[in-house]
């Protein structure tokens, strides 16, 4: 993979961020690709087709917030060699949101991203979100990262 599709990747995975936590939803929005498919977990809107409805699905969700703050952290990023128009990456994030209530609470999870190359430079075909940890926020249904579990333990 060339350093300038890495560059472009990554800048587009940090806008997102941006403009998620300035809830410039258009912004968001336009990080994806017009057919593009989202999943950030069963208790977060489940499987979504579509940027216009990805679009509904992220203001909602984030119309619940105050504030939000994404912080990525490492990414593996990887042509996928059927397709070099497209890229598979898996990135870390922690995001802290504050809800209008006080309420603080954070999720520790990992962005499963398909990219497309286009003419408008890389963009988000599918993203799928699944949960390693998540603090003070028990009663939301999420797609959890498969984990083995050690002898004679159980991983819930």
């Amino acid at each position: 993979m060339r350093a300038e599709d890495r560059a472009g990747i990554a800048d587009l995975l940090a806008l997102y961020c941006e403009r998620v936590d300035e809830y410039d939803i258009d912004a968001v929005a336009a990080c994806f690709t017009a057919d593009c498919v989202t999943d950030y977990g069963p208790g977060r809107g489940g499987l979504v087709t579509g940027r216009d409805a990805v679009r509904a699905r992220i203001a909602t969700g984030q119309a619940q917030f105050r504030r939000t703050h994404h912080q990525l952290g490492q990414s593996r990023i990887r042509l996928d060699p059927a397709d070099p128009e497209r890229a598979r990456c898996t990135t870390y994030v922690t995001a802290t949101h504050e809800e209008w209530d006080g309420r603080l609470w954070r999720a520790h999870l990992r962005y499963l991203d398909v990219l497309a190359r286009t003419r408008a430079g890389w963009l988000l075909a599918e993203r799928r979100v699944h949960a390693a940890v998540v603090e003070n926020r028990p009663e939301i249904t999420w797609e959890w990262v498969p984990r083995r579990a050690p002898h004679g333990k159980e991983v819930g």
